[in-house]
């Protein structure tokens, strides 16, 4: 399935100069259906998710977090809770689920990817002419699910080395700045800086998974705290925009303290022309030692990483 337009010459221009673009209306609603629904079914699953693959590496199945039932025991035992992703002044209600992977297992999910508009966008955006899915996350906020995103940059995360790497963030809810917005720092893409990995449950916090070797990376700015001194931008969305971003780019989101409003979204991984596999030293993927490839290997060679453009 096709955008329904081409992607403007000023929307590539954005993406370069922000490292960001909000491309509005561009992706056919009967799409976006199909993959809310097939979302929804992996949100709905009640299958035992085995836990360990985040911290072993070794998944072939994806992994979940709930991080509202994660916050709730943080503030139980937290030195100081205030430090906590959270929405000031909101306690953490609901779910806020954080499905890594599943277009491994979900049939469904993959199909949409592959047969999606998703990769001539990315192909757009990245003036590539090869485009491959890396991986892909899924994200429920329910009301009152008041955890915060905090600023992170994907590319510690990503086993992969190159430049054309776009992250594709698709809503299937209507989305406002109290129901979880992205935001962005436009123009960190270009700061030559790469960062720890994010603990995702304190503003600055960083990942200590056994194994991981991230003292070689820079520390995490305090965004939050200094908030005037960057270039930040906050996009609202609805079904059929698509965000993307450069995998270089800080980026968050809010939690969402609406009283009665649903905020699912995709963050679909894309990678161009230049984009090989590495075994990153700082990534926690939770597929990370099941994958059979190389350093400097182009992603072809796994069946993980189906072409979705060339």
């Amino acid at each position: 399935m096709t955008p329904t337009r081409d992607v403007s010459d000023d929307e590539i221009e954005t993406y370069r100069r922000d490292g960001v673009v909000a491309i509005r209306g561009v992706l056919p609603l009967e799409w976006v259906d199909r993959l809310r629904t097939a979302m929804q079914q992996v949100f709905d699953r009640t299958t035992d998710v085995d836990r360990t693959a985040l911290v072993t590496g070794q998944s072939t199945a994806g992994a979940r977090t709930d991080m509202v039932e994660r916050m709730t025991t943080l503030l139980r035992t937290a030195d100081d809770p205030g430090a906590l992703a959270l929405e000031a002044g909101h306690a953490p209600e609901g779910r806020s689920i954080v499905e890594t992977d599943p277009g491994s297992w979900h049939e469904g999910l993959r199909s949409a990817y592959r047969d999606g508009p998703l990769g001539s966008i990315a192909a757009a955006l990245t003036a590539s002419e090869r485009v491959n899915l890396y991986s892909d996350q899924l994200f429920l906020k329910e009301p009152g699910s008041s955890v915060r995103t905090p600023w992170h940059q994907d590319k510690p995360y990503f086993l992969l080395q190159g430049t054309k790497v776009a992250v594709c963030w698709v809503p299937v809810d209507v989305v406002r700045l109290d129901s979880g917005a992205m935001g962005y720092v436009r123009g960190s893409h270009r700061w030559g800086t790469t960062y720890k990995p994010s603990d995702f449950v304190t503003s600055t916090g960083t990942m200590s998974f056994p194994g991981l070797a991230i003292d070689d990376l820079a520390d995490l700015p305090p965004i939050d705290a200094n908030a005037d001194d960057y270039d930040i931008v906050r996009f609202e969305a609805e079904p059929g925009d698509v965000i993307v971003h450069d995998w270089r780019t800080l980026h968050g989101s809010a939690g969402n303290v609406s009283a009665d409003r649903l905020r699912r979204a995709a963050s679909v991984r894309l990678a161009g022309d230049d984009v090989t596999f590495l075994l990153r030293r700082s990534s926690p993927e939770p597929f990370r030692h099941t994958v059979d490839l190389r350093d400097g290997d182009p992603l072809d060679r796994s069946d993980r990483f189906p072409r979705l453009v060339g």
